[in-house]
This record gives C-alpha cells, sequence and structure tokens, in this order.
C-alpha cells in the first residue's frame, strides 16, 4: 500500500512538473492534414487510434494532444465579404475563389470537468501558420460523468486586396473565420477512485464544510494536503491528536489529505464550500 501512494503521489507532482512540456506526436504530424489529433473519428483509409483517456474522480490525469496548423491555401472568401462587394465581383466575372495567407490559428478547449484544465505550448494558444504543437489536458478530476470537450479552432486568413469595378478596394487585412469545433472528444470520468484505504484510524468533520474542519489521528501520522492541481498546501511531519484545516488557508474546492503512519497510508478527500 505504501509503494501504492508513493507512485500516486510521485505521478501528481511529475503532473504538475512537466505541465504545457508536452511535444507533437510525429505519427499525427506526418500525415499534414491540419487538424487535432488523436482524431475522435475514423479518418478513411488511416487507422489511428481514436479518442482521449477515461479518468477517474481524485486520480491525476494527462493526455497531451497535436495540432497541425492550417497553412497558406485556397479558399472562397465571398462569405467574408459584403454582399454588395460580391454582386459586384460576379457582375464583373471576378470569382471569389482565391489563394489567401494564414497568419495564425487560435484554439482552445471547453468543457472540461472541474479540475481538469488545458495549457499550451505556447502561451496563448495562438499559432503561427504552418507551426505544429501540442495541448496538454491535465488535473484531478473532482466531479464524475461524461463530457463534450470541443476543441475550438479560429482561424485569422490575410484578405487580399481586390479592386471590385465600382463599389472600390476591399481586403488587404486580417480577418477571422468563424470559430468552429475541429474536434469534440467524449471524457468519461469515474466516480470510483483507484485509492484503497488502508489506514482507519483517523476522523475528519465535518466534511464538507463550508469554514474549517478536525482532523483527528490517533497515532502519530505524516499529513499532506494537495489542491487539485497537485500543488502541497499543508506538510506535517509527526503529528497526533486534533489538527484544524482552516476554508481561510485552503480555499474553496476538493482537496486531498494523505496520511500515513508506519507502513500504512491512506488519502481521503476533504471538500471544502
Amino acid at each position: 500500500m505504501k509503494k501504492l501512494l508513493l507512485i500516486i503521489l510521485l505521478n501528481v507532482w511529475v503532473l504538475v512538473s512537466v505541465l504545457a512540456q508536452c511535444t507533437s506526436d510525429p505519427i499525427y504530424t506526418s500525415l499534414s492534414i491540419p487538424g487535432v489529433y488523436p482524431p475522435a473519428i475514423q479518418i478513411p483509409n488511416v487507422p489511428l487510434p481514436l479518442g482521449i483517456i477515461d479518468g477517474s474522480v481524485g486520480v491525476s490525469y494527462a493526455q497531451p494532444l497535436t495540432l497541425v496548423v492550417l497553412e497558406d491555401t485556397t479558399m472562397d472568401i465571398g462569405f467574408l465579404l459584403p454582399a454588395a462587394a460580391v454582386t459586384a465581383m460576379n457582375t464583373a466575372g471576378m470569382s471569389t475563389v482565391m489563394s489567401v495567407d494564414v497568419n495564425y490559428v487560435t484554439f482552445d478547449v471547453q468543457g472540461l470537468p472541474n479540475g481538469i484544465s488545458f495549457q499550451c505550448d505556447i502561451a496563448s494558444c495562438q499559432y503561427p501558420s504552418a507551426t505544429d504543437g501540442c495541448i496538454q489536458l491535465s488535473g484531478i478530476p473532482t466531479v464524475a460523468g461524461t463530457f463534450s470537450v470541443p476543441v475550438n479552432m479560429t482561424i485569422n486568413i490575410q484578405l487580399p486586396s481586390i479592386n471590385i469595378p465600382i463599389f472600390g478596394s476591399v481586403g488587404g487585412m486580417g480577418q477571422d473565420i468563424p470559430t468552429y469545433a475541429a474536434q469534440t472528444y467524449d471524457l468519461f470520468i469515474d466516480g470510483n477512485t483507484s485509492i484503497n484505504e488502508g489506514y482507519n484510524n483517523f476522523k475528519i468533520f465535518p466534511n464538507p464544510t463550508s469554514d474549517k474542519a478536525s482532523l483527528f489521528l490517533e497515532k502519530y501520522s505524516d499529513v499532506m494536503v494537495f489542491n487539485t492541481l497537485g500543488e502541497k498546501i499543508i506538510n506535517i511531519s509527526d503529528v497526533k491528536g486534533d489538527i484544524q484545516i482552516n476554508k481561510d488557508e485552503l480555499g474553496v474546492g476538493l482537496f486531498l489529505i494523505s496520511i500515513s503512519s508506519g507502513k500504512k497510508n491512506t488519502i481521503t478527500k476533504l471538500i471544502i464550500k
């Protein structure tokens, strides 16, 4: 049990230390197909693993996503121009399909359960054209369920300057294409924790609490308190009796309390409202 607890705590600290230090997976970048990977649905004739890993409440979670960013491309820009300009172009026999420069692509992740956040390897999550990148989903989930997690993409293109008869000159500026979901994942978080309760000589009350809680230890123990980001907030060695855990010190949310006494160890949860 002690070995299992050490592995769990080590995973928490490793998760914090490598946060946002993800790397692009060459399996996906070698495809040269713009998008977010792994795919949520099968790509025709490209056998790839689908979706993201499941998680459990109270257990550290880590899932990297690979980003393949769009390069300069050819597209119909008619929907970005005033209707009168499109009409004038059609009348003059000018096509709205033309080559455009991609300035940058911005990514955003929505729908993540409480306790899990995302971070890009570029702080702004804004990637220049043809620049591969990655997003790290990580944290300790505090709620169970199945969550729809869209990874949204906003493309900024450089509209070419067009001289339209009668209407005049248009374009020549950066323009965002309406945001859309590049991938939408189903993230399942199991409500059962994989942590075994191996040490029962303690009591914590009230739990949940809206102010403070009392942790009573029957034996001398080492106590550590972690928040949902894996950060160690309290570390007390060789203590016995009553310990006050205050909302003013921790804040609100779900906290994991590690209690070790001799060869027996456990992790319990405390909720502060």
